[in-house]
């Protein structure tokens, strides 16, 4: 396997450089770019597997960089540090288009263990093939998601999870089972945001009854199979 490349995009020089060396023996190449202008520029100059992305930049901020890379049709796992915790600020970062969040200060198990499940997932959703419930047609390699003829318009963490909600239709999910696969195992994402992804889904996928995601009072949810 050919090394994996990820880049780091954070203004502080020494944090910078710590998560540098901890991913290099990790067995990972890095780039750094302190500022969102130069993240666009390594971004386009050579093939990079994950970014680390800062959300505080001077200049253009991190939600701006991550839109940039959404906006022309990049699927590349973005891990975004923040010393925000609030559930907006979340929901923020992952409608930008990150796939995942950690909290600052944070400890290098952590980063070096949401790296490695990003890049796996990543990996993972070349391979697979595509599945259906509801109306919701579920493409994993092109990361694509359509309800009948029309294309949904998704973010990178909407479409993770209706993508693991149609994949498992047809039995409830509990709360803790979507944090863990969708948002990283042992996951502090409050429940919160998890409610409030159900309702943008909903939304998008006309379900005004509720009758496709079926939420079960004290225990998560539930996708019909239609």
């Amino acid at each position: 396997m050919s090394e994996q490349t990820i880049l780091i995009v954070e203004d502080d020089v020494t944090i910078a450089r710590f998560v540098e060396l901890e991913l290099r023996h990790a067995g990972f190449s890095v780039v750094i770019a302190g500022e969102g202008p130069t993240a666009i520029e390594a971004l386009d100059a050579s093939p990079i597997d994950l970014v680390i992305l800062d959300l505080m930049l001077p200049g253009i901020d991190g939600l701006d960089v991550a839109r940039h890379i959404r906006k022309k049709g990049s699927v590349i796992p973005i891990l975004m540090l923040t010393a925000r915790a609030e559930t907006h600020d979340v929901v923020s970062g992952f409608d930008a288009g990150a796939d995942d969040y950690l909290r600052k200060p944070f400890e290098i198990p952590e980063l070096l263990s949401r790296v490695r499940a990003l890049l796996k997932r990543a990996a993972g959703s070349q391979t697979q093939s595509a599945y259906e419930a509801s109306g919701v047609r579920i493409d994993p390699e092109r990361r694509s998601a359509t309800l009948g003829e029309v294309t949904l318009d998704l973010t990178a963490k909407e479409f993770d999870l209706l993508a693991y909600l149609v994949a498992n239709a047809g039995r409830v999910i509990s709360r803790d089972e979507i944090l863990s696969a969708v948002w990283g195992a042992q996951h502090s994402t409050d429940s919160n945001v998890i409610e409030v992804f159900v309702c943008h889904l909903r939304n998008k996928i006309d379900d005004r009854d509720n009758r496709i995601i079926q939420t079960i009072r004290g225990v998560g949810y539930f996708f019909a199979r239609g």
